[in-house]
């Protein structure tokens, strides 16, 4: 068995391909994925754009919560309001701050498309969480059955690069994107040679078009380019640089 193991494993990396395990289940477990990093590396600092309240329909926060000893970094969201809830919803996890901005490539300010706050409490819950640059972003969703229930708010924005050099992130292990259609424009903006964090978890929701599928594959490919590997699902992907402690033999 350890000579076939050997011979498996060789052939894979004639391909330059590795077995890497991933969590107990053989469909992806982000949470567990993120357990994997922290038996291995110990700490987790994190970059979360889009964190939205910290709570709704969100892949890192029960984590962050349970491990908050070890777990450091920065989670944004644009919406003063809703900025409020992330505050509170963080205030015992004194590793991650919480930050009033949006970031965008080029901009130091947008308009941001949300449904109002007085109408989101009478529809899907989600629906607190579509607010986009795209204007015609909850049509995408499905959720918003009347565009009078809309409205316009103007948001603070940074660079990736000016966030990243003005907070001396100097390590990023962790990069979770949740921007309702921007990931794409913010992934591509990156400059991954200066800054480079070990994992990226984003939205393509190409079945929505959030990213069409050209977009996608484009940032597969820029992504694959700077030596990360990619684990697709339904609506997500997660990019992630090769570790040789995760090789199962």
């Amino acid at each position: 068995m350890n000579k076939l193991k050997k011979h498996i494993r060789s052939l894979l990396l004639k391909f330059k391909l590795r077995i890497y395990r991933i969590g107990p289940y053989s469909i992806f477990d982000f949470e567990s994925f993120l357990y994997r990093h922290l038996a291995v590396h110990k700490t987790l600092k994190i970059l979360q754009v889009g964190a939205n309240d910290g709570i709704l329909n969100d892949p890192i926060y029960e984590f962050n919560m349970r491990n908050k000893d070890v777990v450091s970094g920065f989670v944004l969201e644009p919406q003063p309001d809703v900025f409020e809830n992330l505050v509170e919803n963080y205030k015992l996890c004194t590793g991650i701050k919480p930050v009033n901005l949006a970031i965008h490539a080029t901009q130091s300010e947008m308009t941001l498309h949300r449904v109002k706050p007085e109408y989101a409490s009478e529809m899907h819950a989600f629906t607190k969480g579509i607010a986009s640059f795209d204007a015609d972003h909850w049509k995408k969703t499905g959720l918003v059955p009347d565009p009078d229930v809309m409205e316009e708010v103007k948001v603070p924005c940074v660079s990736f690069s000016d966030f990243v050099e003005s907070n001396n992130i100097n390590k990023l292990d962790l990069l979770l994107l949740d921007t309702e259609g921007y990931d794409y424009e913010i992934l591509m903006s990156i400059d991954f040679s200066v800054s480079k964090p070990k994992m990226i978890r984003f939205e393509h929701g190409v079945r929505n078009k959030l990213m069409s599928f050209e977009q996608f594959e484009n940032v597969c490919k820029h992504l694959n380019s700077y030596g990360y590997q990619i684990i697709a699902e339904s609506y997500d992907a997660t990019a992630y640089l090769l570790d040789p402690n995760d090789l199962i033999f």
